[in-house]
């Protein structure tokens, strides 16, 4: 997007003072270890309506895997160690 709105004659990997490979790096960065616990939701949210979109709503599952530290058994079995 940031290139197709540029005045750049052609698609480089850093152009000017933008570095396109940091950008994606930042990016996959932030889906895979949101900042806050807010972040965390939208970013879950984004990924299941993006998925919907792109694979279709048939295809999609909405599960989302559970912290097993929260678990009565869990918590448990840590207090036997």
């Amino acid at each position: 997007l940031r290139f197709a709105l540029s005045s750049c004659g052609s698609w480089r990997i850093v152009d000017d003072d933008f570095d396109h490979d940091q950008f994606y790096a930042y990016m996959v960065d932030y889906f895979k270890h949101p900042p806050m616990p807010t972040a965390k939701t939208s970013v879950d949210a984004l990924l299941v309506w993006w998925n919907r979109r792109v694979f279709g709503p048939r295809s999609v599952s909405t599960y989302s895997p559970q912290v097993a530290a929260h678990y009565s058994v869990a918590n448990t079995s840590a207090k036997r160690h």
